[in-house]
């Protein structure tokens, strides 16, 4: 079994989130209001920031496979902490958790796979195997929320904490996966670099590359919320009066979706052109927000959220093949990672408008998410020839 094959097994089993189609209603019965969820993410999301540098530069400097298990750890730890706690504040402080595991396979992970290969003479496959191994994911999630709906059926407490033991005996089967990954050293010079030297070169080639920025800019600007969306859905469907026992089916439905859209991205993407497949896959969330808002109803808004859920997922093995095409081998991790903190630090500011937003009227917070990927999806549209511009040159000095 090849590393490629390995980290589609640990995504697989890192991502039975069993508890997805309940998360929200698990948090009510803790006493948490909407406002306290969508703060949670966040939490998450300024932890992910504030750890993400560090652990970029160790992946760089140490080991990628060690950043990877890092991951699943802190997975594992928040998740039985989550079963046990009652209080805002521990829930607060378990997001700190999960933000420094995210943080650590943020960068790590794609770096590893992009490298592997690079090493082989693939790495214009990158669209194509990044969207494979996320797509496993995809399935995982679509096995998870099918059976974790139909356990929590009844909405009972307890079957909630059920879920979230489900979802940790999947994860410690991801852990042993894990271990069994080898990891190619990259650039041996790397580990006599001093952290902050490491840190300036990544910058300078993120500011220095008009055509990477263009890019990080429409990734930012059209990021679909997703995390948003899992927390907002729940109390989306009770005012649109979707059935209980359709909940976990339709998180399916879409789910399968979006594992479809993303495997075969690179394919899309050969038939209808980069152009038009970035733009699809960039306004076409937003659109749907704004239908989600206007349009509710037990039918509705369920056949869109489906659509929603699903669309989400079409950009990331295409921005994934943009961004490692403009960043070289030695310090990807740091450069993915200086990325993912632009990024966490216009979430982390969203989430707690979106939150605030949500709380007191959750179809304008919808109307909100809308606006801003189409607007963002209009201004910094890019185009092949900015693209491929640049593509393979060297940055650092």
């Amino acid at each position: 079994m090849n590393n490629i094959t390995k980290l589609k097994w640990v995504y697989f089993f890192k991502s039975l989130f069993f508890f997805s189609p309940i998360i929200t209603l698990f948090y009510f019965s803790r006493g948490l209001d909407t406002f306290q969820v969508i703060s949670l993410e966040a939490v998450l999301i300024i932890a992910v920031l504030l750890a993400e540098l560090p652990t970029g530069i160790i992946a760089d400097k140490i080991s990628r496979k060690l950043s990877l298990t890092s991951l699943i750890i802190f997975y594992i730890i928040g998740n039985i902490w989550t079963i046990y706690a009652q209080t805002y504040f521990e829930f607060m402080t378990i997001q700190i958790l999960f933000g420094i595991g995210i943080a650590f396979g943020s960068g790590a992970v794609e770096a590893l796979v992009y490298d592997t290969l690079k090493f082989q003479k693939r790495e214009k496959e990158m669209s194509k195997v990044w969207g494979s191994i996320n797509s496993y994911s995809l399935v995982a999630c679509v096995i998870a929320v099918t059976v974790g709906g139909y356990i929590a059926r009844s909405h009972e407490p307890e079957t909630f904490v059920l879920l979230i033991w489900m979802f940790t005996i999947g994860s410690i089967i991801s852990l042993i996966i894990s271990l069994f990954i080898t990891e190619r050293k990259h650039h041996k010079k790397i580990k006599e670099v001093n952290p902050l030297i490491l840190f300036k070169d990544s910058s300078i080639q993120v500011l220095r590359n008009k055509s990477l920025r263009r890019i990080i800019y429409l990734l930012i600007l059209t990021e679909p919320f997703t995390h948003i969306l899992l927390f907002l859905f729940q109390p989306y469907f009770l005012m649109a009066t979707v059935q209980n026992s359709l909940w976990g089916v339709t998180l399916a439905i879409g789910m399968t979706l979006g594992a479809i859209l993303m495997k075969y991205a690179y394919l899309i993407e050969k038939k209808l052109g980069m152009n038009l497949t970035i733009f699809i896959a960039t306004i076409f969330p937003g659109i749907l927000y704004l239908i989600m808002a206007f349009f509710v109803g037990p039918i509705i808004s369920l056949l869109t959220f489906i659509l929603l859920k699903g669309s989400m997922n079409l950009r990331d093995p295409l921005f994934s093949q943009y961004q490692n095409d403009h960043i070289e081998s030695h310090n990807r991790a740091t450069v993915l990672s200086i990325i993912s903190i632009i990024l966490s630090i216009y979430l982390a500011t969203m989430r707690l408008i979106i939150g605030k937003i949500a709380n007191e009227n959750l179809i304008l917070a919808f109307i909100m998410m809308g606006i801003i990927i189409i607007i963002g999806a209009i201004l910094f549209r890019i185009n092949e020839k900015q693209i491929k511009a640049n593509v393979n040159k060297k940055y650092v000095q």
